[in-house]
């Protein structure tokens, strides 16, 4: 059998991987011996082809409303407003397929803001200058501003102008809205204890293994 030569780092950081395995799949009195370890590195390893396929999931996951009606503006069969951000995410991933929806929303990214938001109902939060002026000239005890103050007081409240709830901090943590798949099908895969750690039920009733939670998060999203 061939040999390896390792450093005294190295080794302990091996010999670190071992003892985690061991914590996380042998009971009281088993033992990993270093070359399995080795063996579950190799088999868990993401080869760098498939880490820039990863991240292209996690731009689709972390994608903002903005940039998905950026999106949606071209491509036909796409509405880019009246529905909301994950029904319109997963109707462009239909349409354009992974790769070319990550980079249409990387493209989207680099673009220029307008300085116009828009909510998930489509509004534009721009307002023309005579709403503005006949907003300044109403007093606090006229019906049209006492409507208009609660109705700034129910969006700061986490309401829209259309009375929807808006989740307003979706988007805070990337990390988080990426392994929100993983809660949101936590019925549909599971830790397999075998060769490759993680399996998956499809749709069709068939089970594809894993290897990462990467991979998981792969198969999730393209049946999903």
């Amino acid at each position: 059998m061939p040999e390896i030569a390792l450093t005294e780092d190295q080794y302990e950081r091996l010999d670190a991987v071992r003892e985690d395995l061991e914590d996380a799949f042998v009971d009281n009195y088993g033992y990993i011996p270093v070359e399995d370890a080795i063996e579950y590195l190799l088999d868990t390893y993401t080869p760098p082809d498939r880490r820039d396929a990863a991240s292209e999931y996690e731009r689709i996951a972390t994608a903002e409303y903005p940039q998905l009606q950026h999106v949606a503006s071209e491509v036909p069969g796409v509405p880019g407003s009246g529905i909301d951000a994950d029904e319109m995410r997963g109707k462009l991933l239909a349409k354009l397929g992974v790769e070319e929806f990550a980079s249409r929303l990387e493209a989207a990214s680099e673009a220029e803001p307008d300085g116009t938001t828009v909510d998930e109902d489509g509004d534009s939060g721009d307002e023309s200058a005579a709403d503005t002026r006949a907003k300044s000239e109403l007093t606090p005890d006229t019906p049209e501003s006492s409507g208009s103050t609660a109705g700034t007081q129910r969006s700061s409240g986490g309401l829209n102008e259309s009375g929807v709830s808006v989740d307003t901090t979706a988007g805070d943590d990337p990390l988080a809205a990426v392994n929100r798949i993983l809660s949101e099908h936590d019925g549909k895969w599971r830790e397999s204890g075998g060769d490759e750690p993680y399996e998956v039920d499809l749709p069709d009733g068939t089970t594809e293994s894993a290897r990462t939670r990467d991979d998981v998060r792969q198969l999730l999203f393209q049946h999903y």
